[in-house]
């Protein structure tokens, strides 16, 4: 990345420790260590992280007390149960990113190049159209583009939040803060390999089966369903404005209550019934 770009390595440490509190602190390894595995890995039981980390972070002890510390700050949550017994089937929580875990654990490169597989393993990572959009993504953007841009988007992310513990832990407000950050300027002549102007290449996409597919499940049925939606609430204004314009032409003298019941019964109660048989 340029100078003007991108922090230096040590300047970058430095945002994360000020910006992140729990890689800021004594027990920042272990933290980090944590993240990671679950990250890559997806939701883990305790027992499962102790057991895969390295020998100078096996302990289970510290390991769970690191847990706790992270469930406590919100960048882990409990994402299902697992049976770990034969017979009693004894059920322990399995642990998931949050989406100030997600954040957090952007400042490992490894989590960076691999990001797509991070927002598919971890199902508290969740919004709208999720499947259809990595898959694309994984079509569109090379894993070492990613790494750029998020690395890119982190820093200047960084830059902007006094605190990650202090931005409300849901997407949305990620967006928010996102919104402020007024440039992000990516390294001289960064530019996306597989990105095209052309529509006919961008359609090729559809020679995917799993795109197709997933087009097919996903984006098809939702477009059917808002334009139901959409075409319902069109037809129900235009019922409002028939009302509105009835009434307007009413006079005292025309008895406007007995008039409205008329026009209800004879008019109106039958264009609802017919809205609604249709619905």
């Amino acid at each position: 990345m340029s100078k003007e770009s991108s922090c230096t390595h040590s300047n970058f440490n430095e945002l994360v420790k000020v910006r992140i509190p729990s890689l800021g602190k004594r027990a920042a390894e272990n933290n980090k260590a944590i993240l990671e595995k679950i990250a890559l890995e997806g939701p883990l039981l305790k027992y499962d992280v102790s057991k895969s980390l390295n020998r100078s972070l096996s302990d289970y002890g510290t390991i769970s007390r690191r847990i706790d510390a992270l469930i406590k700050a919100e960048y882990l949550e409990e994402a299902g149960k697992r049976a770990t017994r034969r017979g009693k089937q004894t059920k322990q929580s399995l642990y998931g990113l949050t989406w100030r875990g997600f954040i957090a654990s952007l400042t490992i490169k490894e989590v960076r190049e691999n990001i797509l597989q991070v927002l598919k393993r971890n199902p508290l990572l969740a919004f709208p159209e999720k499947e259809i959009i990595l898959l694309v993504l994984e079509e569109l953007v090379t894993q070492q583009e990613l790494e750029t841009i998020a690395r890119t988007v982190l820093e200047a992310f960084l830059r902007t939040i006094p605190n990650l513990e202090l931005v409300e832990n849901e997407p949305m407000s990620i967006i928010a803060w996102m919104s402020s950050i007024k440039e992000i300027k990516l390294p001289d002549g960064f530019k996306l390999s597989r990105i095209t102007q052309d529509a006919g290449e961008l359609l090729k996409l559809l020679d995917k089966p799993a795109i197709l597919q997933a087009v097919k499940e996903k984006l098809v049925p939702l477009i059917k369903q808002k334009t139901m939606e959409t075409k319902a609430m069109y037809q129900m204004f235009l019922v409002l404005n028939e009302v509105g314009e009835f009434i307007s032409n009413l006079e005292v003298e025309d008895q406007p209550s007995k008039k409205i019941r008329e026009y209800y019964e004879n008019e109106l109660k039958p264009k609802l019934e017919r809205f609604s048989e249709e619905d």
